[in-house]
């Protein structure tokens, strides 16, 4: 009786956590989607998770069509782009680099794209989340300066993660960091093209709108680029093969596919320096500018 108790109790504590996580996203749907209120992170990666497994919105992301309105009400830009990376990401075994670590969540890494990848995480230090046991590498340090040999990846990702280049990353790494403002970005994304091999695939976003330093404790911590800023970083990939660029933005409607004259001047909801949330439940950027590079 006591091996069988002992058997149960992890299934017991299992099927509590799954019905407290649900409790949560409950809550946080019938709190009317206001962001960052309980149960939001599990929302959103539940959200996700769905948009992933379903066949007919993938097929939008990979056409860049128009998504149903209300699309991520309530959510931040992830829930746009994971979905667009994972319809551009090969099904092959090939060597991917996730430059920033936004892929280091369970619902992502169980997807079938990326548990076949020999996949590296790079980012400035370590975090709470770490899947060594699934095989996946973790490497710390800074992105203009990577300890890797030239054309190492077949892919590379890079979500959300270079407007916060040469900022002040205390948010992340806990520690004091210098913050150097301009060309910072392009330095990292030259080490990137470096290390992807030839006819490799670069999947990129940064958050897009009015020119912005994004705040936390009185210092910025990212940068939203504009026009001139996203036309500078493009210019870096003038050696490569081919370059696309799509937009979607973020409304009282949620998000949709959008013309970069439609989000050029929006305006990054910072939860760090706001006291309220927003009367269109803005989670954080307005819009994304998603760059499709192959070397």
């Amino acid at each position: 009786m006591q091996r069988l108790l002992h058997k149960l109790c992890p299934l017991r504590r299992q099927a509590s956590a799954q019905d407290e996580r649900q409790k949560r996203i409950d809550s946080y749907i019938r709190g009317g989607h206001k962001p960052w209120s309980p149960g939001y992170q599990e929302s959103k990666f539940d959200f996700i998770r769905q948009v992933l497994n379903d066949p007919s919105l993938m097929a939008r992301f990979l056409k860049t069509e128009r998504l149903p309105q209300g699309f991520g009400y309530g959510y931040d830009e992830r829930v746009v782009e994971y979905p667009w990376v994972m319809t551009r990401l090969a099904n092959q075994a090939l060597r991917l680099l996730d430059a920033g670590s936004v892929f280091n969540y369970q619902e992502i890494i169980d997807h079938p794209k990326i548990a076949n990848k020999k996949f590296t995480i790079f980012t400035l230090a370590p975090e709470r989340n770490a899947f060594w046991q699934r095989g996946i590498s973790y490497e710390y340090g800074d992105l203009r300066e990577l300890p890797f040999r030239d054309n190492w990846f077949d892919e590379i990702i890079s979500l959300s993660t270079l407007g916060h280049v040469g900022m002040d990353n205390r948010i992340y790494t806990k520690t004091e960091t210098k913050t150097t403002i301009g060309l910072e970005a392009e330095k990292a994304v030259s080490e990137l093209i470096r290390v992807l091999r030839p006819g490799g695939r670069f999947l990129i976003s940064v958050v897009f709108g009015r020119h912005q330093l994004i705040e936390w404790n009185g210092s910025p911590f990212a940068e939203q680029f504009d026009r001139n800023l996203l036309d500078g970083l493009l210019e870096s990939f003038s050696s490569c093969a081919s370059v696309s660029t799509d937009f979607y933005m973020y409304t009282k409607d949620g998000w949709n596919v959008c013309l970069d004259s439609d989000c050029s001047d929006v305006e990054y909801f910072n939860i760090h320096t706001k006291q309220t949330i927003e009367p269109d439940n803005a989670a954080a950027a307005r819009a994304v500018a998603l760059i499709d590079v192959t070397k």
